[in-house]
């Protein structure tokens, strides 16, 4: 049986999932009318000229609407239908036994399978929209936090320079309230940050259920296309059986079924109906201090763009390193082509795809950023190729929305070395970011607001042990040294390709791809 290649398919994005599912339930209704159809035939073989003259149009009807090999075998069967006129009764129980009824098992099957991709791909979008709607709130929310900090800032700062009649507890009172509110600043920030990537990673997860509901949509499809000529034939095989004087009629239509070409139907369909590659559609970071028409003290807007870009640079890192280990099981695979299915390999491709639009987004959030640090500092912006597919636009608040949209061959292409090379940001330390508070502070702001090693969205903390199936020599003091064999106590499973663990009393992440849970 010719298997229709997922990679060669023009069903690609939401358009193409819902052209399939309309595909999909076109058929099924198409399979249903038929079992009925033949179901009639065996009804009324007692009174067959008429019945079958009925029948015989009816299919003609069915096969108007659709084109190609197979739906030109159902019209030489409506021609073969018109031609007999004196058909026996014992093909009743054939045609309900061996086409009638079985058609509508597997109608009734098929309407089960297409029910849970479908809920889904329907699941997938409802998240996706709950994290939107997350998002847009915290993305409001720390505007909203940073515009009041600014304004006690100002406030703080009139009262030091002696406008206006403050005491001296007035200034301390101000300076309290800008503590608390930096403080609230640094919390909406962070939650901010955290809807951003779950917003992100809800998108990809939609994104996938798409691409995975299509490939079991197009599955279903072939599927009823095979059964529609296996029962074809079937019918051909019955109906071939009576006298002589129906020879022609039964030749011609054989002669039609035997050129039924699925290849090219399915070509065809695809021609007619197929909606291309979809372009990633992804929703960058936007922070206050970034808009240069907001008013922000020079120094803060500085440092908090720094943050910003610390908080990227970081997840950036983890994001590359889990990309290494999806590549290099990849190149596992490649070279022992019998260590995985067809499914596992498929996995690891989807999951690559995901990790590099990951660093997309980040890229392209960092050099957003980037280029606002360059404009304050007095540089020229940084030449990307990722400038000319991002869109910035401000709602009626003026709360501004950043689109990267990227063309599909250059977003699977991946990232560059925009980042690691980038002198923008020369100010930015691989530290966190520094309170401009801490002189007033009683209990001095923990970094753990937006720790380096934070974990990201989506990660499911559990228990169990894991088996190394590859050596892994570590690249950094928070990896493990693992070899073949080795038992790894695992404590976390991080959706970035790395998992931590204790093995021999040491504790540290490790590529997930280089071990099997037991």
């Amino acid at each position: 049986m010719w298997i229709f290649s997922l990679k060669g398919s023009r069903f690609k994005g939401v358009n193409g999932f819902e052209e399939l599912r309309k595909i999909v339930k076109q058929g099924a209704e198409f399979a249903k009318d038929v079992a009925n159809i033949m179901q009639e035939r065996a009804d009324l073989e007692t009174t067959y000229a008429k019945g079958l003259s009925r029948l015989s149009t009816k299919i003609m009807k069915l096969s108007s609407n659709s084109s190609g090999s197979l739906c030109e075998g159902w019209k030489a069967t409506s021609v073969e239908m018109e031609c007999e006129s004196d058909f026996h009764k014992h093909l009743s129980r054939a045609l309900w036994e061996e086409i009638s009824k079985p058609l509508k098992t597997w109608v009734e099957t098929q309407q089960k399978t297409r029910r849970p991709i479908e809920a889904m791909v329907e699941k997938a979008v409802r998240q996706l929209a709950d994290r939107r709607n997350d998002e847009y709130k915290t993305k409001k929310n720390a505007f909203s936090m940073s515009r009041d900090l600014e304004k006690f800032e100002e406030q703080l700062a009139e009262a030091r320079d002696g406008k206006g009649k403050y005491t001296d507890r007035d200034i301390t009172k101000l300076e309290k309230k800008c503590r608390q509110q930096y403080d609230v600043v640094q919390k909406c920030d962070k939650e901010y940050s955290e809807a951003c990537q779950k917003a992100e990673a809800a998108r990809q997860e939609w994104d996938l259920s798409i691409l995975k509901g299509a490939a079991q949509m197009q599955v279903i499809e072939e599927d009823r296309i095979n059964k529609m000529q296996e029962l074809l034939k079937v019918f051909n095989s019955n109906i071939s059986q009576q006298g002589p004087q129906l020879s022609q009629a039964y030749a011609n239509l054989d002669k039609v079924v035997s050129q039924i070409d699925l290849k090219e139907d399915l070509k065809n369909v695809m021609k007619e109906r197929g909606t291309g590659p979809p372009q990633p559609h992804q929703i960058l970071f936007d922070c206050y201090a970034e808009d240069m028409n907001l008013a922000m003290n020079v120094n803060r807007r500085k440092q908090a763009l720094k943050s910003y870009l610390f908080y990227i640079e970081s997840a950036v890192e983890r994001e590359k390193k889990g990309k290494e280990g999806v590549e290099k099981l990849l190149q596992v695979y490649k070279d022992r082509p019998n260590f995985a299915d067809a499914d596992a390999q498929d996995e690891a491709k989807n999951r690559l795809m995901q990790v590099t639009f990951t660093l997309n987004f980040l890229e392209a959030s960092h050099l957003k950023i980037n280029t606002a640090l360059s404009v304050m500092n007095g540089q020229s912006k940084p030449n990307h190729r990722f400038v000319q597919y991002i869109e910035t636009l401000k709602d009626k608040q003026g709360i501004p929305t950043s689109t990267l949209r990227l063309p599909l061959n250059i977003a699977l292409e991946g990232g560059t070395s925009y980042i690691a090379t980038s002198n923008s940001t020369g100010s930015v330390e691989h530290s966190p970011p520094v309170s401009p508070y801490d002189d007033f502070d009683q209990e001095e702001f923990s970094d753990d607001e937006f720790d380096n090693n934070y974990e990201y969205p989506g990660s499911v903390g559990s228990t169990g042990q894991c088996r190394v199936m590859y050596d892994y020599s570590a690249n950094a003091d928070d990896e493990l040294d693992i070899k073949l064999g080795d038992i790894i106590n695992v404590y976390t499973r991080q959706p970035d390709g790395w998992w931590q663990g204790e093995l021999h009393g040491k504790v540290g992440i490790f590529p997930a791809n280089y071990v099997e849970e037991i």
